[in-house]
Parts: C-alpha cells; sequence; structure tokens
C-alpha cells in the first residue's frame, strides 16, 4: 500500500474502498423505490457519488434533503414529554443557555447560567416549555411546506445517511405521519423505526468508532440547518469547518476517482469487501499510521446538538 501523498490521495485509498462498497450494497437496496432523499450534510458529497451509479444503472430519483436533528426533532415536539425524550437518544454537554438556543431554538434570559451534561442528571427546563413548544409549532408548519414539495407525489422513498439510530428519519416520521426505508452506513437500532438497516454491521466492524472521521470530511459548504423563517432556511457558521472545506473537496475527489476506476472497469457487481475497506479506513484513523501530519490536521466535528463547542477529531491508539 503506497503512503498518500495529498489529499487526493487520501480520500483515494481509504475513503473510496468504504464508499464504492456502500454505494454497490445501495444500489440494490434501492431497487423498486422511486425516490432517494440524501439527509444534509453528509449527502451533499454522497448523492454526487450515487449520480455515477445512478447514470450507469438508471437508479432512482436523488434529492439532496436539507434537514438536521435539530429540524426534525424540533417538529417533532408536540408535549413537554417530547422535549425531554430528546435526551434519551442524544446527550447534551455545555451550557444551559447554548442547549435552548442550539436544541430547542429559543434565547430566553437565563439568570442562572450553569455547565450540564444530561450522562450524569437531566436540566429542569419546564420555565421554558410553553417557548419551546411554540418554537416547535411554528418550525413544523414552515418544515411541512418544504417536505410536502420533496416527497410529492413519491410512494417507496429511501433515506440514506450515515447513521446510528436514525434519528431524523424518526422525528420526520413522527412530526408527519410519513413512511421512509431508511439505509445508513452503519446502523446501531431503533425500536420506533421499520425497514431500516445499516450497510457496515454496528457490532463486528470498526467503523462505527471512526465514523466521526467520515463525518467530519462529508460536510455541506454550509453549516448545519437549523432554522426556517418565513420559507428561508438559516444555517449554523461553521467556523474550522469551512477553514479546511477546499482540502475535504480534495479528499472526496479522490474517493470519486477510485468510484470511477472500478466502474469503468466493471468491479461493481461482484466486489463487496466490506471487511476489508473497513478495515483500510481503521488503518487511517490509528494514531501515526498516517505520517503526513498535515493530512491529518484537517479533521474537526461540530455537533451543536450534543456539544457546545467543535472538537477536533484526533486518531487514537
Amino acid at each position: 500500500m503506497r503512503s498518500p501523498k495529498s489529499f487526493e490521495d487520501l480520500g483515494y485509498i481509504y475513503f473510496g474502498p468504504l464508499l464504492f462498497n456502500f454505494f454497490v450494497w445501495l444500489k440494490r437496496e434501492v431497487n423498486g423505490c422511486d425516490k432517494i432523499l440524501f439527509n444534509s450534510r453528509e449527502g451533499f458529497f454522497l448523492e454526487q457519488m450515487y449520480k455515477m451509479f445512478q447514470e450507469k444503472y438508471q437508479l432512482p430519483e436523488s434529492v439532496y434533503f436539507k434537514t438536521s436533528r435539530k429540524l426534525s426533532s424540533m417538529a417533532a415536539c408536540f408535549t413537554r414529554e417530547d422535549i425531554y425524550k430528546t435526551f434519551e437518544l442524544h446527550r447534551y454537554s455545555g451550557h444551559l443557555s447554548n442547549l435552548l438556543r442550539d436544541r430547542f431554538g429559543i434565547c430566553p434570559k437565563v439568570e442562572h447560567d450553569y455547565v450540564l451534561d444530561t450522562h450524569i442528571t437531566t436540566p429542569f427546563l419546564d420555565n421554558y416549555i410553553d417557548e419551546i413548544l411554540d418554537k416547535a409549532k411554528y418550525l413544523r408548519n414552515e418544515y411541512s411546506t418544504y417536505i410536502s414539495s420533496i416527497v410529492a407525489n413519491s410512494k417507496d422513498i429511501v433515506m440514506v445517511d450515515s447513521g446510528y439510530q436514525g434519528t431524523t428519519q424518526y422525528y420526520i416520521q413522527k412530526a408527519y405521519g410519513l413512511t421512509f426505508k431508511g439505509r445508513y452506513f452503519t446502523f446501531k437500532g431503533n425500536e420506533y423505526l421499520k425497514n431500516v438497516s445499516g450497510f457496515y454491521d454496528f457490532k463486528t466492524t470498526m467503523l462505527p468508532k471512526n465514523i466521526i472521521f467520515f463525518e467530519s470530511v462529508f460536510i455541506d459548504n454550509v453549516g448545519s440547518y437549523i432554522d426556517i423563517v418565513n420559507g428561508q432556511f438559516v444555517n449554523e457558521k461553521l467556523e474550522e469547518q469551512v477553514q479546511f472545506f477546499e482540502e475535504k473537496k480534495e479528499i472526496v475527489l479522490g474517493a470519486q476517482r477510485f468510484i470511477k476506476d472500478m466502474l469503468e472497469n466493471n468491479i461493481d457487481i461482484e466486489y463487496n469487501s466490506a471487511t476489508y475497506s473497513d478495515y483500510l479506513f481503521s488503518l487511517m484513523c490509528t494514531k501515526d499510521f498516517i505520517k503526513n501530519v498535515e493530512l491529518m490536521d484537517i479533521f474537526y466535528h461540530d455537533n451543536y446538538y450534543t456539544r457546545d463547542s467543535i472538537k477536533k477529531v484526533i486518531a487514537k491508539d
């Protein structure tokens, strides 16, 4: 195995096989459906790669679907219990004021702000319930217009995302009474969802613990969708993510080149080595395996739904 000399090399060697095997599997899984939703932000580049298969195999129509855990969970908040239930699926670590803003979309005056961790205790939010539910109702109505335009007359829709729990799918189905199929890179499980699966097995592959590297690269050139005001989507600011977006585009270009090489050589029908591609990607994520520090210094991950800081992704032993 040659050592990567560039970001494009990094994409070709380590991301390419991971993605190619996923799309070979997805090609079979979407057979018979009439629309594929590639959830933002991973879907920004994923849909581009899907079109390489779509063109060759006449696969179903695809849509880059504007969504996020914040938009979908807020749309699904009808009651006090719905608000507190968001902590069952996703923890939060950070200041109370940031939690109210980043998860629930409100900015009230907080007299006694403090740092919390919902792994330790659930915050008391009863003073803010009415404001949160009012915001949720407004957002639910705004989002409904967009979702209706995307779903249109489609009857068999597949939602594609990186994983783990199909949270966005669950919340949108709950909020709008819709039913999707879910196809994920890796799927931990969700008792509320049916017809959902992941390609890289959650228990036996290494991808679940390394997927933060993947999600750091597969981003949009705008931040997460956090609100809709008068029909216009609102995004978070990206900060470090924007700083390295051009380098990440080069990684994606390398992965696309790998896929192109495989398709041109008609290796896609039988080539399905999930174990090997998972192993390759795990090597990249291992401390000091990639000697070129500059290639490994662009991985940042923002997730304001669960914490109020941006995390630099570090390879582990």
